[in-house]
């Protein structure tokens, strides 16, 4: 338990002392799920740190308009929407499902009140990965490039990314897309046939593949 804990961004820098303390005081829910099994569904009440320890999920989210949606892999050891505790909306923002097997730990977020929130660690951990959020929707906002239209495709993308590492699939017809960038299908069309012949995307029925988006970023 101590080292699978300390894998954990929420717990890491804790003694073992500490840890002994959690382990003794909260319950923990270790679950397993099947490849291409449902974990939770984008709307539901997220009540529960969700920590995943091993196995790949696919995070899939729908846009409101219902045009499009955005799916990327998230790899482990990772925590699954901390930030979807707390706030106005209480709920998954995404539909998470495995990836091959996959092995979860929960924590109810009760655990958050009554024990938890006495390690100053914990705290500090948390602070640091909501901020950190924050920061990452900050740097998005500013880095609009709005006199190039790939500038604003890469914008957009970026912007539907939980982290720029892993497979990114966008999909959305033409139309919708160039809709969504206020431009020409033509024009759109180009840019992303262009990506293709370098190697950057992968084009599919009404799908685009994104292999890495850190050299989309360097364009």
């Amino acid at each position: 338990m101590y080292d699978t804990l300390l894998q954990l961004p929420l717990f890491q820098g804790m003694s073992k002392a500490e840890l002994s303390g959690v382990i003794e005081k909260v319950k923990f829910h270790f679950l397993k799920y099947a490849d291409k099994e449902i974990l939770f569904s984008q709307g539901e009440v997220c009540g529960k740190l969700v920590f995943l320890l091993s196995g790949d999920l696919v995070a899939e989210t729908t846009a409101p308009c219902g045009t499009f949606s955005f799916e990327e892999v998230i790899e482990h050891p990772t925590i699954i929407e901390p930030y979807s505790l707390f706030g106005k909306s209480q709920t998954f923002k995404s539909t998470y499902t495995a990836r091959g097997d996959v092995g979860v730990l929960t924590i109810d977020k009760q655990y958050i009140y009554t024990e938890l929130d006495r390690y100053e660690v914990f705290r500090m951990n948390f602070f640091n990965l909501l901020c950190s959020k924050v920061e990452q929707q900050h740097e998005y906002v500013w880095s609009i490039d709005a006199q190039q239209l790939e500038g604003r495709l890469i914008h957009l993308v970026r912007g539907l990314c939980t982290s720029l590492h892993g497979v990114k699939v966008l999909k959305v017809k033409m139309d919708d897309l160039a809709n969504l960038l206020d431009d020409t299908r033509l024009n759109v069309s180009c840019v992303l046939n262009k990506w293709q012949e370098e190697g950057l995307i992968e084009m599919r029925r009404k799908e685009f593949v994104f292999h890495d988006i850190a050299q989309l970023r360097a364009i």
